[in-house]
Parts: structure tokens; sequence; C-alpha cells
């Protein structure tokens, strides 16, 4: 990991410097504005180039699926909300299941019962709000009235007005009864047929789409990418090639190809990386949960994400135990220990103390240490020992 962030101080060099020197803050502004630039064209590039292949919900849009699953009798249930998308962005069964549909959903009898129903029932949820409020006051109203032994006016006025919303949604009732069912729409046994012909193939191919829909999608994104990146890279390259050369080149053209293949190789990441959680892991997490769901090991799975975490967290206090000791160490080495030592203090806490004793008074550090040679006692970090002038 450490190595690792040793390297990205490099890249840091590549995307920031001028001739080995660092750019000035309005360069890297000027930069940052032309990263941001870059990366949302290209975000708007790949998404055009993907939409070719779109995604599982859009090539089978809910309002799809639904009908496939279960035939529809409502009318609501023929409302759609997927409107906004394309014919050529749903799959066939999808496109003719549409077709199917609109033989009575676009005839004038359906648009005038559905708008009736939507009416009424309107007027039903305005009375059913209405009736709840009242049963709310009735009993306050009934309990202050015994009390204080006052008329009973207000108490009728809303038992009547009770009485009179409770009759309406009866005959309200009655009128969304008397509506025409779809079910009694010329062209519903031509959707009806349809669906149960069609309904295993819908979800077969649905799912075979599904797996594929991933591979459609990160193909489509290379298609955009690679010749912009193959562009830049080789600008790049040519110019990186005259530096190590000690050529004269032109660093502008140097760090805005670094920031433009950077930015390229970002997406190609992303989309690596989800391809390969598609495929992989959520492939064999699925199978592995249902086969231990199967044989009834469930508990297996809270073995399994017990030791991850336990890995995960176990590995981070080591990498920053590690790390915070090799950054003391690399303090320590940095130390002028001639300085120290000739102005009589401490390696470790450089307070002033007296070298006569063995150890630091303050922090404990030991201060001295065997010769190899002699066997006497000499200061640490001393480069010779005083005694027999042998080199440490």
């Amino acid at each position: 990991m450490w190595n690792w962030l040793q390297k990205s101080k490099s890249v840091k060099k590549e995307l920031f410097s001028f001739k080995d020197e660092p750019l000035t803050k309005i360069s890297i502004f000027l930069l940052i504005i032309l990263d941001i630039f870059i990366l949302s064209n290209v975000i708007v590039g790949i998404e055009a180039e993907t939409d070719k292949a779109p995604k599982t919900y859009i090539y089978y849009p809910s309002s799809c699926t639904m009908h496939f699953k279960e035939v529809k009798t409502s009318y609501k249930d023929f409302y759609s909300n997927n409107s906004y998308i394309k014919l050529h962005n749903k799959s066939k069964l999808c496109n003719e299941l549409e077709t199917k549909i609109n033989v009575f959903k676009t005839t004038e009898i359906f648009k005038k019962n559905l708008e009736q129903i939507n009416t009424l029932e309107e007027k039903q949820r305005k009375n059913n709000i209405r009736l709840e409020q009242i049963r709310k006051q009735y009993n306050t109203r009934l309990f202050e009235q015994i009390a204080k032994m006052q008329n009973n006016k207000a108490l009728n006025e809303a038992k009547i007005e009770y009485e009179t919303l409770t009759n309406d949604n009866k005959k309200l009732k009655k009128e969304l009864a008397s509506i025409t069912k779809v079910s009694q729409l010329e062209g519903f046994d031509e959707y009806k047929k349809y669906i149960k012909t069609n309904k295993d193939l819908f979800f077969e191919e649905k799912k075979k789409y599904k797996f594929w829909q991933a591979f459609k999608e990160y193909g489509y994104m290379l298609l955009f990418i690679l010749p912009l990146l193959l562009l830049f890279g080789f600008f790049y390259l040519r110019t990186k090639k005259k530096q190590l050369k000690g050529e004269k080149y032109n660093p502008i053209i140097k760090i805005i190809t670094t920031h433009i293949s950077f930015i390229l190789i970002l997406p190609i990441i992303w989309y690596s990386l989800t391809l390969i959680y598609h495929v992989i892991p959520k492939t064999l997490l699925k199978n592995l949960i249902e086969y231990l769901v199967s044989i009834g090991l469930v508990s297996l799975l809270n073995y399994f994400s017990i030791a991850l975490v336990v890995l995960f967290f176990g590995g981070l206090i080591y990498y920053i135990q590690k790390r915070t000791a090799r950054i003391k160490q690399e303090r320590i080495i940095k130390k002028d220990f001639k300085k120290i030592i000739s102005f009589s203090q401490c390696f470790n806490c450089e307070y002033k103390i007296d070298y006569t004793k063995d150890f630091c008074p303050f922090c404990g550090t030991k201060l001295y240490e065997t010769c190899s040679k002699c066997n006497e006692k000499t200061i640490k970090y001393e480069v010779y020992c005083k005694s027999c002038g042998e080199k440490k």
C-alpha cells in the first residue's frame, strides 16, 4: 500500500508539473476547469453510446412486466408511466404487447370510462376524509354535550352530514360498478391471449438480456473511449519519450494529454469493475446463497460476513500501525544527531540532559550502547567510538 502511495506521488508530478517545476495555482485552477469540461463531455458521450444497450428496467419496463406476470382487468393498470421510453429502447415483446393494449386503450370509450372512474374515486376520497373527521369529532362532541347538558344541535348536524356522505359513497360505488369492464372491450381477448402465449418466452428473454446487457454496455463504452484514449495517449507517449531522451518537447501538450488520458481511463476502470462484479461475485453469491438456503445452512453466511469484517478492520489497523512506526522511524533518521549530541539533548524528547547518566530523566530513552570492538560505553548515534575511534 505504501509503495502504491509512493508511486502516486510520481502521478501527481505528471499531472501538476511544468518541466519538473510545480504549476502555479492559476494554472492548476484552469486545468481543473478543463478537466471538469472534458469529464462532463465524456460522461454525456458514454451515456449516449450505452443507451444503445438500455438497462433491463428500460428494455423490459415494469409497466410491461406486470402484464406478463398477470392479466390485468383494471382501467388504471393500463395507464403507463413509461411513455417517455422510446420504442427502440423497449423489447419486441413489450412493443407488441403495447400494440395489443392500444387497440382498446386508445378508444374513446376507454378514455371516457377512465376519466369517469378517476372523477368518482376522487369524490369517494374526499367523502372518506370528511367521514373520518366527523368520526373523530362525533365522540368528542357527544361527551361534551352529555357533560354540559346543552342542546344537541351540533351533534345532530354532524349526524345528518355523516349519513349524507355515507349514502353518497354508496351511490358512487354503484356508479363505479356500472361502468363497462375492461375485459368487455373489443381487443381485450387478443391482449389476454398474447400474454398467455408469450409469458414463458418473455421471462426467459428478460433473464438472458439481464446477463448480457452489462457486456453490451461495456462494449459501447469502449467504442466511445478507445479512439480518444489512443489519440491522446499517442501524443502523451511521444512527448514523454522526448522528455526521457532529453530532447526538446512541448510541456503543455504533455500536461493536457496526461489529464485527458487519466480522465478517459477512469470510466474504463469503473465499467471494468462493474462488469467483474456482475459476472463473478454477484453470480457466485447468488448461487451460494441459494445453495446454502437449500441445505439449511444460512448461518454460514453470518460466519462469512464476520470473517470479512474482521479481515478488513484487522488489515486496516495493521496498515495504520505499520505506517505510524515507519513515519516514526523516518523522523528519527532525519534528525541531526550531531547537533543534538553537541547541545547535550535527548535523542527522543530533545530536552537538555546530562550525558554522564545512562537514561534520559524526562522520557527514559537509553543514551548509551556498547562498542563492538572495545566493549566500552559510547553515546548512541555517534559516528565513531570515543574510546577506540572505530567507526560504528
